[in-house]
């Protein structure tokens, strides 16, 4: 039996997201994750609902934001 593998999440896992894939914004961010709050389906897709401190470029001071992840863009585990 194959294992297929599965999108993989957890607080401190450190993000770059492309624009389409987190809700709501504009651009590439990165995000450091603190917490893991939900899984919900948008658009007929799943996301997870995280809290985390998010930049939007190096020089950005950042700040802690709830944001939507598109499921399909996490990374991978076995």
């Amino acid at each position: 039996m194959t294992d297929t593998p599965k999108p993989r999440l957890r607080p401190g896992d450190e993000l770059t997201l492309k624009e389409q894939d987190y809700k709501f914004g504009v651009g590439q961010l990165s995000i450091v994750v603190e917490e893991l709050l939900e899984r919900v389906t948008l658009d007929g897709e799943p996301w997870v609902r995280v809290r985390g401190f998010c930049r939007r470029a190096p020089t950005d001071a950042g700040a802690v934001r709830e944001i939507y992840l598109r499921v399909s863009a996490l990374p991978l585990r076995r």
